[in-house]
């Protein structure tokens, strides 16, 4: 597997584009989308799936638009539907491109696996950020969405954030993976479980 991370927009945030064989899989694709779609065709990829670890402007909204260009479908916790109800007026504040909300979604629960195209994957719920917060587990490392970030955790001032249910979200969804696991967050540079432990200031006594 091959990824390439995209870093885009007025947050910086990380788009994901897994690649094997002739398929890639796209997580969290922000803004803006002519950016990612640029990429994919330039490199000539074929995009199966979307899954978005929070339904947040900078990690979702080129979803609709890549899911009509390349008929694929969108993957997102149940519980993030409240925060969709909120990215037309997210967007309009933030002066960003809004292009609807992806649609259809297919809706995830709880812990579970997915198989996307031929890529079989599993998901862990880590809500604390947002309600409806998940990492998706690969065999290259962890995809943290805004959960935990190199020496850093989520946000927990937005709605559905919590400080309390994001700290046990870590510690008993990411935490306890291997130490060499590679963790790929919603923002900033990779790191990995053994490095969280040992120099995020958040997680001191973890």
């Amino acid at each position: 597997m091959y990824i390439d991370t995209l870093t885009l927009g007025m947050f910086q945030s990380n788009a994901y584009l897994l690649t094997e064989g002739n398929e890639t899989l796209i997580i969290d694709p922000g803004e803006p989308y002519k950016k990612i779609d640029g990429f994919i065709e330039k490199n000539h990829l074929n995009p199966v799936g979307i899954i978005c670890t929070h339904g947040h402007l900078d990690h979702i909204i080129s979803a609709p638009e890549l899911m009509k260009k390349y008929q694929i479908p969108c993957f997102l916790h149940e519980k993030e539907k409240e925060v969709l109800a909120y990215l037309r007026p997210m967007c309009a504040h933030f002066h960003v491109p809004y292009y609807g909300e992806p649609d259809p979604v297919t809706w995830l629960k709880d812990h579970g696996s997915l198989t996307v195209g031929h890529f079989q994957l599993d998901y862990r719920h880590t809500p604390g950020h947002t309600l409806g917060g998940i990492c998706i587990l690969t065999k290259e490392g962890v995809f943290t969405g805004d959960t935990l970030f190199y020496e850093s955790v989520g946000r927990t001032d937005f709605p559905g954030g919590d400080a309390n249910m994001l700290m046990i979200s870590i510690k008993t969804q990411i935490l306890s993976l291997p130490d060499e696991t590679v963790l790929y967050p919603g923002h900033g540079p990779t790191t990995t479980v053994k490095h969280e432990k040992e120099h995020n200031p958040f997680l001191k006594g973890s």
